[in-house]
C-alpha cells in the first residue's frame, strides 16, 4: 500500500504528527463506524492544507484499486 512520501520527510514529522493530535482531541466522541476513515482524512488534509500549506494524498487517492472501510 502507497502512503504519501510527506509524511515522511524529516521537516514534516512534526507537523504531521501535530495534525495528528488536532483530529484525535476533534473525533473523541465520534463513531469510528464504517466510512470513519474517509471522513478523518477528509479533515486530515484540509488541516495539513490549511495550517502548513501541504497538498496531502490519502490512502484512498493513492491506491485506488483498494476499498477501505
Amino acid at each position: 500500500m502507497k502512503i504519501d512520501k510527506q509524511e515522511k520527510l524529516f521537516w514534516n514529522r512534526k507537523k504531521f504528527k501535530k495534525v495528528n493530535q488536532i483530529l484525535e482531541d476533534e473525533f473523541k466522541a465520534h463513531p469510528k463506524g464504517t466510512g470513519f476513515c474517509h471522513i478523518f482524512w477528509a479533515r486530515k488534509k484540509q488541516l495539513l492544507k490549511q495550517l502548513y500549506n501541504i497538498n496531502w494524498k490519502t490512502p484512498a487517492e493513492l491506491n485506488p484499486g483498494i476499498i477501505f472501510e
